[in-house]
Protein backbone atom coordinates (compact mmCIF):
# COMPACT_ATOMS: atom_id res chain seq x y z
CA UNK A 1 0.00 0.00 0.00
CA UNK A 2 2.92 2.73 0.99
CA UNK A 3 4.16 2.08 -3.01
CA UNK A 4 1.44 3.13 -4.30
CA UNK A 5 0.90 5.84 -1.74
CA UNK A 6 4.00 7.16 -2.56
CA UNK A 7 3.20 6.82 -6.07
CA UNK A 8 -0.02 8.94 -5.62
CA UNK A 9 1.94 11.74 -4.14
CA UNK A 10 4.52 11.89 -6.99
CA UNK A 11 1.97 11.91 -9.76
CA UNK A 12 0.98 15.25 -8.33
CA UNK A 13 4.18 16.91 -7.85
CA UNK A 14 7.82 15.85 -6.74
CA UNK A 15 8.40 15.30 -3.54
CA UNK A 16 11.07 15.35 -0.68
CA UNK A 17 11.65 12.22 0.96
CA UNK A 18 10.92 13.91 4.43
CA UNK A 19 7.63 15.87 2.60
CA UNK A 20 6.70 12.41 2.00
CA UNK A 21 7.04 11.14 5.41
CA UNK A 22 5.31 14.37 6.78
CA UNK A 23 2.39 14.21 4.18
CA UNK A 24 1.19 10.80 5.16
CA UNK A 25 1.66 11.45 8.87
CA UNK A 26 -0.47 14.64 8.52
CA UNK A 27 -3.02 12.65 6.28
CA UNK A 28 -3.15 9.91 8.85
CA UNK A 29 -3.19 11.99 12.48
CA UNK A 30 -0.43 10.52 12.92
CA UNK A 31 -1.71 6.90 12.75
CA UNK A 32 0.76 6.02 9.57
CA UNK A 33 3.96 7.24 10.61
CA UNK A 34 6.67 5.68 8.37
CA UNK A 35 10.28 6.27 9.27
CA UNK A 36 13.60 7.65 7.04
CA UNK A 37 14.62 4.07 7.62
CA UNK A 38 11.84 2.17 5.99
CA UNK A 39 11.29 4.80 3.63
CA UNK A 40 14.34 5.98 1.62
CA UNK A 41 14.76 1.59 1.02
CA UNK A 42 11.31 1.94 -0.28
CA UNK A 43 12.21 4.44 -3.25
CA UNK A 44 15.57 3.04 -3.58
CA UNK A 45 13.72 0.16 -4.64
CA UNK A 46 10.94 1.93 -6.40
CA UNK A 47 13.41 4.13 -8.36
CA UNK A 48 15.61 0.40 -8.95
CA UNK A 49 11.99 -0.72 -10.37
CA UNK A 50 11.85 2.29 -13.04
CA UNK A 51 8.35 3.81 -10.85
CA UNK A 52 10.28 6.60 -10.11
CA UNK A 53 13.29 8.83 -10.40
CA UNK A 54 15.47 10.90 -8.31
CA UNK A 55 17.40 14.25 -9.15
CA UNK A 56 18.87 17.18 -7.09
CA UNK A 57 17.20 20.57 -5.91
CA UNK A 58 18.56 22.96 -3.71
CA UNK A 59 21.33 20.14 -2.98
CA UNK A 60 18.58 18.04 -1.60
CA UNK A 61 17.37 14.71 -2.97
CA UNK A 62 13.86 15.10 -4.76
CA UNK A 63 11.59 12.46 -6.44
CA UNK A 64 9.69 12.09 -9.19
CA UNK A 65 6.84 9.85 -10.97
CA UNK A 66 8.35 7.58 -13.92
CA UNK A 67 6.05 6.88 -16.63
CA UNK A 68 5.89 3.14 -16.02
CA UNK A 69 4.87 4.21 -11.97
CA UNK A 70 2.13 6.37 -14.00
CA UNK A 71 1.27 3.37 -15.69
CA UNK A 72 1.67 0.80 -12.25
CA UNK A 73 -0.62 3.44 -10.67
CA UNK A 74 -3.48 3.51 -13.05
CA UNK A 75 -3.08 -0.39 -12.27
CA UNK A 76 -4.16 0.10 -8.85
CA UNK A 77 -6.44 2.47 -9.26
CA UNK A 78 -8.52 0.27 -11.53
CA UNK A 79 -8.25 -2.46 -9.34
CA UNK A 80 -9.69 -0.51 -6.10
CA UNK A 81 -12.19 0.62 -8.33
CA UNK A 82 -13.23 -2.87 -9.12
CA UNK A 83 -13.03 -3.82 -5.24
CA UNK A 84 -15.05 -1.17 -4.41
CA UNK A 85 -17.43 -2.13 -6.95
CA UNK A 86 -17.53 -6.22 -5.90
CA UNK A 87 -17.71 -4.72 -2.01
CA UNK A 88 -20.42 -7.19 -1.16
CA UNK A 89 -18.57 -10.00 -2.45
CA UNK A 90 -15.53 -8.73 -0.45
CA UNK A 91 -17.84 -8.35 2.39
CA UNK A 92 -18.86 -11.75 2.76
CA UNK A 93 -15.22 -12.51 3.21
CA UNK A 94 -14.88 -10.18 5.57
CA UNK A 95 -18.21 -11.10 7.63
CA UNK A 96 -16.13 -15.01 7.86
CA UNK A 97 -12.81 -13.21 9.10
CA UNK A 98 -13.94 -10.46 11.68
CA UNK A 99 -17.89 -11.54 12.37
CA UNK A 100 -21.16 -10.09 11.47
CA UNK A 101 -21.36 -8.30 14.66
CA UNK A 102 -17.88 -6.58 14.17
CA UNK A 103 -18.36 -5.88 10.94
CA UNK A 104 -22.24 -4.16 11.47
CA UNK A 105 -20.33 -1.89 14.44
CA UNK A 106 -17.09 -1.22 12.09
CA UNK A 107 -19.49 -0.14 9.48
CA UNK A 108 -20.82 3.14 11.40
CA UNK A 109 -17.37 4.01 11.41
CA UNK A 110 -17.26 3.34 8.03
CA UNK A 111 -20.37 5.51 7.59
CA UNK A 112 -18.85 8.68 9.18
CA UNK A 113 -15.81 8.64 7.09
CA UNK A 114 -17.73 7.98 3.75
CA UNK A 115 -19.44 11.18 5.22
CA UNK A 116 -16.13 13.00 5.86
CA UNK A 117 -14.48 12.21 2.73
CA UNK A 118 -18.02 13.49 0.30
CA UNK A 119 -17.68 16.79 2.75
CA UNK A 120 -14.03 17.53 1.94
CA UNK A 121 -14.55 16.45 -1.62
CA UNK A 122 -17.87 18.11 -2.64
CA UNK A 123 -16.72 21.04 -3.18
CA UNK A 124 -13.55 20.22 -5.53
CA UNK A 125 -16.27 19.42 -7.88
CA UNK A 126 -17.91 21.41 -10.26
CA UNK A 127 -21.70 22.13 -9.46
CA UNK A 128 -23.51 19.61 -12.17
CA UNK A 129 -21.23 16.43 -10.41
CA UNK A 130 -21.22 18.08 -6.84
CA UNK A 131 -25.42 18.24 -6.93
CA UNK A 132 -25.70 14.60 -8.96
CA UNK A 133 -23.42 13.45 -6.68
CA UNK A 134 -25.19 14.68 -3.25
CA UNK A 135 -28.35 13.43 -4.72
CA UNK A 136 -27.15 9.83 -4.88
CA UNK A 137 -26.17 10.03 -1.62
CA UNK A 138 -29.18 11.65 -0.56
CA UNK A 139 -31.76 8.84 -2.50
CA UNK A 140 -29.27 6.15 -0.69
CA UNK A 141 -29.20 7.65 3.12
CA UNK A 142 -33.55 7.66 2.45
CA UNK A 143 -33.59 3.91 1.28
CA UNK A 144 -31.01 2.69 4.09
CA UNK A 145 -32.89 5.39 7.03
CA UNK A 146 -36.53 3.30 5.71
CA UNK A 147 -35.11 0.15 6.38
CA UNK A 148 -33.60 0.92 9.90
CA UNK A 149 -37.04 2.89 11.00
CA UNK A 150 -38.75 -0.55 9.78
CA UNK A 151 -36.26 -2.52 11.64
CA UNK A 152 -36.50 -0.42 14.82
CA UNK A 153 -40.43 -0.48 14.63
CA UNK A 154 -40.17 -4.28 14.00
CA UNK A 155 -37.66 -4.64 17.54
CA UNK A 156 -39.71 -2.37 19.44
CA UNK A 157 -43.38 -4.80 18.60
CA UNK A 158 -40.90 -8.16 19.78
Amino acid sequence: MMRYYVLHLLSRKKYYGYEIIETIRDKTSGTWNISSGALYPLLKRMEKDGYIRSGSEKGKTVYEITEDGSLALSRVKDKLEALFRNWDNYRKLLEDFVGKEELARLSVTGYQHQFYLLRDTVDSLSKEEALELMNRVIYELDFQKAWLYQKVNEVNKH
